[in-house]
């Protein structure tokens, strides 16, 4: 499954702290051309999940916002491959997970860096029997939730918006995992963390990123 979506924003500009790619271990590498993204140390045999966030800024400063969430199979030599139809964004992040693993790769085109938040997003347990949550300060959010060998699920929410629990615009944005989109071949969203759990949690107004695993920042 490839999906992409365009949003218009007004350009957010900011200090951002750039910081080398991010990575599990050595194994996992993305290599990124000109209409495709490849990512090399895979299982092979085994799915992949890709995330791709994009923020296009045009003439007049008026921002398209791009998300694709595919789910493919490594092939023999343990490398992947993610066909895109026109080249990456220059501004632009893009993620392989092994789903078996859980490890991970993150690159940007060369031009780029990689923003982390200063303030990362947390997790939290749900109150009563209600879902654990996704707990933040910021308007919007977008990533995956992997949990290896179990499945992937992607998320999209604004504070305010219908994910959000409370449904007001706030500045507290509660996104409750069992509300998450399972991503071809994995079972309806958890309602409780674990902590095999990887985050990729992007924020595409300031494009900046975080990776969790178990709940730390990587």
């Amino acid at each position: 499954m490839n999906r992409g979506r365009a949003l218009s924003w007004p350009v957010v500009l900011g200090l951002l702290v750039a910081g080398p790619a991010l990575g599990q271990g050595q194994s996992v590498r993305l290599t990124l051309g000109d209409q495709a993204v490849t990512a090399s140390g895979l299982t092979p045999g085994k799915p992949v999940v890709w995330l791709g966030v994009e923020y296009r800024v045009d003439a007049e400063f008026s921002g398209d916002l791009t998300e694709r969430y595919e789910v493919g199979t490594t092939a023999a030599d343990g490398t992947a491959r993610l066909d895109l139809p026109r080249p990456p964004a220059p501004r632009s992040y893009w993620v392989a997970v092994d789903l078996g693993t859980g490890a991970y790769a993150l690159s940007t085109p060369r031009q780029y860096r990689i923003a982390r938040a200063v303030r990362p997003t947390t997790l939290d347990t749900g109150q009563g029997g209600s879902s654990d949550v996704l707990v933040d300060t910021r308007q919007y959010l977008v990533g995956l939730l992997v949990r290896p060998g179990a499945g992937a699920w992607s998320f999209s929410g604004g504070d305010g918006g219908p994910l959000d629990e409370d449904g007001e615009s706030n500045g507290h944005l509660r996104l409750a995992l069992d509300r998450l989109n399972a991503l071809p071949g994995s079972p309806a969203a958890p309602a409780r963390l674990d902590k095999s759990d990887l985050w990729v949690i992007v924020d595409p107004l300031r494009m900046e990123i975080t990776v969790l695993k178990g709940g730390v920042a990587q």
